[in-house]
């Protein structure tokens, strides 16, 4: 490297250190939290995401106690209703599946 070039570097890397000088100056240093204080927050998050965990579950099974009795109480008063939308459901699955295998067979077909 020739002179200016070791100059022109030096140069650079003092008006570098400056800039850099003065953005540390301008942001303070976040204060970092203790340990203690970390292990506290651990602590009542897990608290947090336990008791929902198990307000989540308990919904659940709440739901789906009621609506196995739901259909049991159809089915009981009224067996042809029921057997009905059982048919209507099965149809409705079957009619699902045979579109989506034309649509993928032309799909195949449109790629190959």
């Amino acid at each position: 490297m020739s002179r200016t070039d070791e100059q022109d570097e030096q140069e650079l890397l003092t008006r570098l250190q400056q800039q850099m000088k003065v953005l540390d100056d301008a942001y303070e240093p976040v204060s970092i939290p203790s340990l203690a204080s970390l292990e506290v927050q651990v602590k009542e998050r897990r608290r947090i995401k336990r008791r929902k965990n198990l307000i989540e579950m308990l919904l659940f099974w709440i739901v789906g106690l009621m609506v196995i009795a739901s259909g049991a109480l159809l089915f009981l008063s009224a067996p042809a209703l029921y057997l009905g939308i059982q048919a209507i459901g099965v149809g409705a699955a079957v009619t699902a599946a045979i579109i989506w295998a034309g649509k993928n067979r032309k799909e195949e077909a449109h790629h190959e």
